[in-house]
């Protein structure tokens, strides 16, 4: 069946943030003597796993509750908000294209609602999205798919109509389990295990030639 859906991760898809996702994550946790390790920091992508968030926190010396860190988090910032923020090389010519083509596009992602909209808002991307998905809207987080199931319903689309862009383990897992064809995106700077995904893409320059394939 001919594709006619786009669904994009936000994090190290749409925008390279990541990296300092994670800067700012570390520097909270730093500040209740909690240092991550590389593990740690692969554990936390894409994801918005509560339970391992409180594992962390159990390594603390005195009790740190949630409520205390996302405080601490809110006094530091955040990239959304605080950063330079900026689409990733080739993006918009890419959504654009699939926009002529007829195509529906969407976002999901595990981030909440209102950091998205901030981030888009200042990318000035808002009125490319026909639907958008956040972590807090779904009960669910990846590897579960109900986030890309909920996209999918809002747009009427057919899980076989729709391709997914992700780049982390978990989301690529997310998409497929929702049934879509999945591209992963490796140009986010953080190297990832890509293996479950259709296709895997360094750049959106690189993504234009396979989409004659990936449309079939």
């Amino acid at each position: 069946m001919n594709k006619r859906f786009v669904l994009f991760d936000f994090d190290g898809v749409i925008a390279n943030t990541e990296e300092s996702n994670a800067r700012y994550f570390e520097k909270a946790l730093a500040s209740f003597d909690i240092y991550l390790s590389e593990e740690d920091k692969h554990k936390l992508i894409g994801t918005k796993d509560t339970e391992n968030v409180i594992r962390l926190l159990s390594r603390a010396h005195k009790k740190v509750t949630l409520e205390e860190l996302q405080l601490k988090r809110k006094e530091i910032g955040n990239t959304y908000e605080n950063s330079d923020i900026s689409p990733m090389p080739g993006l918009i010519s890419l959504i654009e294209n699939f926009r002529e083509k007829g195509f529906k596009i969407g976002i999901v992602s595990s981030t909440s609602t209102r950091l998205i909209i901030i981030a888009l808002n200042r990318m000035k991307m808002i009125n490319l999205f026909d639907a958008i998905i956040c972590g807090d809207m779904c009960t669910k987080g990846k590897p579960d798919p109900e986030g890309y199931k909920k996209a999918m319903s809002l747009l009427n689309a057919k899980p076989e109509e729709c391709i997914v862009f992700e780049d982390s383990k978990v989301g690529i897992h997310a998409g497929k389990m929702a049934g879509a064809q999945v591209v992963a995106y490796r140009g986010s700077g953080i190297a990832q295990n890509v293996e479950e995904a259709d296709f895997a893409i360094d750049s959106y320059e690189e993504c234009k030639k396979i989409l004659d394939e990936i449309t079939i």
